[in-house]
């Protein structure tokens, strides 16, 4: 079986969405919605795939999207923007960075 959420061998010229977080001591409700986005996002038009690295509480999830088009679709979805909704509960501190993948060395597949 395909893992949806496997990041292709290149994305040279597509976008990362890069959330580094450290996770609030009140995760109620975190689990579950974190199963349903992920659920959710691959049915997203341009989505690509994603990186997880952290130890648990700190960590960094970057996404791969076709173009900015794709982000700013999932960016307006119900589901994602429901989950935005407890960012301050779920997250000590959290940032978000857009950036377009100008190279793409790959040494992984």
């Amino acid at each position: 079986m395909i893992n949806p959420h496997q990041v292709p061998n290149n994305v040279q010229g597509n976008y990362a969405v890069i959330f580094s977080y450290q996770l609030s001591d009140n995760l109620d409700g975190y689990e579950d919605m974190d199963k349903k986005t992920i659920d959710a996002v691959v049915d997203v038009p341009g989505y690509l795939g994603y990186d997880k690295f952290g130890d648990g509480n700190q960590n960094t999830f970057i996404s791969y999207w076709k173009d900015l088009k794709s982000i700013d679709i999932w960016r307006k979805d119900f589901l994602h923007i429901e989950a935005k909704k407890h960012g301050k509960q779920w997250y000590k501190k959290m940032r978000i960075q857009i950036v377009q993948i100008h190279d793409d060395i790959n040494y992984w597949s």
